[in-house]
């Protein structure tokens, strides 16, 4: 074995432009090869991660008129409220929007991308905060300031060192003060990978109007 290893070494050496076309043609194939497990992995051998996923339906605004759709529009809130009261198709009908915040401590500020949800998201979903609880109705009475958030778990891995007294604590988040009630357990996404903190969703009289979005 030894000796065919030193004349493969030689005649590989002897002839460095077939050395190198085999070596480069190599490093494609198991790149190749590496990045499909990867997408089959993550896309048909590891399970999302929400309770009965194929029993999840996201539910889009479309345009009847047959024009482009430049990009998602929002409904009006009270649509999403008369699906929740008189659609008997769904177990529970959630509704979500995104949000960009900006958290400020002593060390600066930075820009977080986050979700703002209704309170029967984390149900309909079927995951449940590691630490602490889920949003309540009281977190989403209408016209006070968002006073709670929940916090992604690489979020809070990165930003707070994993802290588990996290809950309770407050942070400042656009300027005011929010209080952390949970923390959303690993590998927790849904729709957006870089989601990284919750916010209740609060409505204004304003957007219970047919034509507020």
């Amino acid at each position: 074995m030894l000796y065919d290893l030193r004349f493969a070494v030689r005649m590989l050496l002897k002839r460095p432009g077939f050395t190198a076309l085999a070596a480069l043609t190599l490093a494609v194939g198991i790149g190749a090869t590496a990045a499909v497990f990867s997408l089959v992995e993550g896309v048909l051998l590891t399970p999302p991660p929400y309770r009965d996923p194929d029993r999840l339906v996201i539910i889009p605004s479309v345009r009847v008129d047959s024009q482009q759709v430049e990009r998602i529009e929002g409904m009006p809130a009270i649509h999403w409220m008369d699906w929740q009261q008189h659609a008997t198709s769904f177990e529970s009908v959630a509704a979500h929007a995104w949000t960009f915040n900006f958290r400020i401590d002593n060390a600066g500020s930075e820009s977080i991308e986050g979700m703002v949800v209704t309170p029967e998201y984390f149900r309909v979903v079927g995951v449940q905060p590691m630490l602490g609880r889920a949003f309540t109705a009281e977190d989403t009475k209408p016209g006070q300031p968002s006073t709670v958030i929940i916090l992604g778990h690489e979020y809070w891995q990165r930003r707070f060192n994993g802290d588990p007294a996290i809950v309770g604590r407050d942070v400042r988040l656009d300027g005011e003060r929010v209080q952390v009630v949970g923390v959303m357990p690993r590998g927790f996404q849904f729709l957006e990978p870089k989601v990284e903190l919750w916010v209740p969703m609060r409505m204004t009289p304003l957007q219970w109007t047919r034509g507020a979005n």
